[in-house]
């Protein structure tokens, strides 16, 4: 039987919102009230015992499970050297119309 990691509570033992987010998320970036935002999404199982709120490390694993972003897959992934590009191109393009007075052509709707 593997012996428990002493750092890390049990993962199904309840504790308190305050209490679970330096351990799970030990970068912060997340509030008791993040998390239970989380759990009126579905995403996060909590218990409420005496008017407080607790959930499981486990319980958080399984709600960061379920928050990944999956890429879209329809959309080609730019390198960020095409960004600056097409950013850098924009801007000249501004400046030249400002330069100018002039707006560029437009296409007609039809």
């Amino acid at each position: 039987m593997p012996q428990p990691d002493k750092d890390r509570p049990d993962p199904n033992a309840p504790m308190r919102l305050k209490d679970i987010i330096p351990i799970a998320f030990p970068h912060g970036g997340i509030s008791p009230a993040g998390l239970r935002r989380e759990a009126k999404r579905g995403r996060l199982r909590l218990m409420r015992i005496a008017g407080k709120d607790f959930t499981t490390l486990a319980a958080i694993e399984e709600m960061q499970r379920l928050c990944l972003v999956e890429p879209n897959r329809n959309e080609a992934a730019l390198h960020p050297d095409d960004r600056s590009k097409a950013a850098l191109a924009a801007a000249m393009a501004i400046a030249h119309e400002l330069r100018t007075g002039r707006r560029g052509v437009k296409l007609k709707s039809g």
